[in-house]
């Protein structure tokens, strides 16, 4: 064989190898780019998902904290705890006296104070007693005859303080605050805030 045919014949072929291994270099490449941009498309909107899943878990553990009454325990723990608002025995027994004092008053305007105000302070012991809840009602709720023997009363009590703070027009007699004074008086004793008995009793 002719050695210039036998050279010509390598150089076509090496031509041709270094032809395909070019195209497989490309191939490879196009492969590659191809797999990557579908790669980071999905990669963007498994993000998107991942940030509403996470929306959606925040908003549910939010909801979950405000209904089981955590959020409100923890707030009154940080009031308890940084600000000190502890309500102590002789607290309750001047309030207590406050109290009284706008009953023995008695006009209409000062039965209605009393009321009021012995709804405020049961509410403050509720909460020292560890029962959650934003206002007295959903504490009550919240509270069992075990906690609080008189509970069925206290719900008649409250429906009172109810009455006067949203019916201007309501007329408050004597013998129903004094009933109603009682009531909380009760509770709290049982509570433990009030450790001495304190008449409403008309002088």
């Amino acid at each position: 064989m002719d050695p210039n045919t036998v050279t010509t014949t390598a150089t076509s072929t090496s031509q041709t190898l270094q032809q395909l291994q070019s195209q497989a270099v490309q191939g490879a490449h196009a492969v590659g780019q191809n797999f990557l941009a579908i790669y980071f498309s999905n990669i963007t909107g498994l993000e998107v998902l991942s940030v509403f899943i996470t929306l959606g878990l925040l908003a549910a553990i939010i909801y979950f904290a405000i209904e089981t009454g955590w959020y409100a325990s923890r707030v009154d723990r940080f009031k308890h705890i940084v600000l000190r608002s502890d309500m102590s025995r002789e607290h309750a027994h001047e309030a207590w006296q406050r109290i009284e004092e706008h009953f023995f008053k008695g006009s209409e305007n000062d039965l209605k104070v009393a009321i009021m105000d012995a709804d405020k302070l049961l509410n403050e012991a509720l909460r020292e007693a560890g029962i959650t809840g934003s206002h007295l009602g959903d504490r009550l709720k919240k509270a069992h005859p075990g906690q609080i023997p008189n509970l069925q009363e206290l719900w008649q009590a409250h429906k009172l303080r109810n009455q006067i703070a949203h019916e201007p027009n309501f007329k408050l007699k004597r013998d129903l605050a004094e009933k109603a004074l009682s009531i909380y008086q009760e509770a709290m004793r049982n509570l433990g805030i009030l450790e001495e008995e304190i008449t409403t009793k008309s002088h």
